[in-house]
């Protein structure tokens, strides 16, 4: 006695095999994806004092009892917008890939010592975390991103040079 086989199964076959070639598809290409992590991998209800440097201007804001206040220059009272946009984007920020590790390309990518922007997280006079930022010549939506102590450029998910500045009068009432 011969046994009948159903007409669906070879379709059920060809259906099972499209699906584990889409199952192996999607996993190779998800090695090139690139990697989306924090900034700072802080807390923000640690953070009670900012300091921001470029060239030789600097500011160090610090957390009174009730808002934001200008430790140096010593020019009163912080907008708190301004403190609010600061923490969801720079605090709060993501990074993806790094576009080079070349100390000799800081300068295109503008975060060379000399070009960058220097943000300073402190809880008292302990520094929670430092990055180094410059602005992307090519894209208006991301920025570029340099710890002291990693020779990598990352670049950022969105704009973060727009909510930090080292003029108090971007900060000021």
């Amino acid at each position: 006695m011969v046994k009948k086989t159903s007409p669906w199964t070879k379709y059920i076959v060809l259906l099972a095999a499209a699906l584990l070639l889409l199952l192996a598809v999607s996993l190779r290409n998800q090695r090139y994806k690139p990697k989306v992590s924090d900034v700072f991998d802080i807390k923000a209800d640690d953070i009670n004092a900012i300091s921001i440097t470029k060239d030789t201007l600097s500011i160090t804001l610090m957390k009174g009892d009730t808002a934001w206040v200008f430790a140096e220059p010593d020019t009163g009272l912080v907008k708190n917008d301004r403190i609010e946009s600061f923490f969801e984007n720079v605090v709060n920020a993501k990074k993806s890939g790094f576009v080079t590790k070349n100390p000799e390309k800081y300068d295109q990518y503008n975060v060379s010592e000399k070009l960058a922007l220097k943000v300073e997280l402190k809880k008292g006079e302990y520094v929670l975390g430092t990055v180094l930022l410059g602005r992307s010549k090519t894209s208006w939506a991301q920025d570029y991103i340099r710890y002291p102590d990693d020779p990598k450029v990352y670049i950022s998910q969105k704009k973060m040079l727009g909510s930090v500045s080292e003029q108090a009068s971007f900060w000021c009432r």
